[in-house]
């Protein structure tokens, strides 16, 4: 046929792009669950995801200075130091995370709580503070030449 791509002719229909896995196509989702929960695909700043892409403007076109894409650039942790938060929390969410159902809870606490501020103890604190230098657990001996310092005291612990 001389409609078809591949005889050379021009093809009759695009070829739509594929749709990104909605949570409502394998769960049943209640009404009131926000999009974000419903498209996971919108999630963006994963290290494994460039994020949607979507169609550049005339605007973008416009070369952007060489230090600004330098400090965009994600840099991958070395594999010596990377946690296993790292290496999870860099994986894009699925359908399969998104919750079903979306229950606001009452913020009844925060609001009473905001005009007012935090609690704060105003009390005066009258214990003394335990130092790591001086104290019953460190005694400075003549035998230690290295600790010996002349406020040596040699019926407790030393003061300096």
């Amino acid at each position: 046929p001389s409609g078809s791509p591949c005889a050379g002719g021009s093809p009759t229909a695009p070829i739509p792009e594929p749709q990104a896995p909605r949570t409502s196509d394998f769960y049943g989702v209640s009404e009131r669950l926000p999009s974000r929960f419903i498209q996971p695909a919108r999630f963006q700043g994963y290290r494994c995801d460039p994020g949607p892409a979507r169609a550049r403007t005339r605007r973008e076109r416009v070369p952007v200075p060489r230090l600004y894409v330098l400090s965009r650039r994600k840099k991958e942790p070395h594999p010596l130091y990377r946690t296993s938060n790292q290496s999870y929390g860099s994986r894009a969410p699925t359908v399969h995370e998104m919750p079903t159902c979306y229950r606001i809870t009452s913020h009844a606490f925060t609001s009473k709580l905001a005009p007012c501020g935090m609690y704060q103890d105003n009390g005066l604190n009258t214990q003394l503070d335990k130092s790591r230098v001086t104290g019953p657990g460190n005694f400075i001996t003549t035998s230690d030449r290295l600790n010996f310092h002349p406020s040596y005291n040699p019926s407790g612990p030393s003061f300096c």
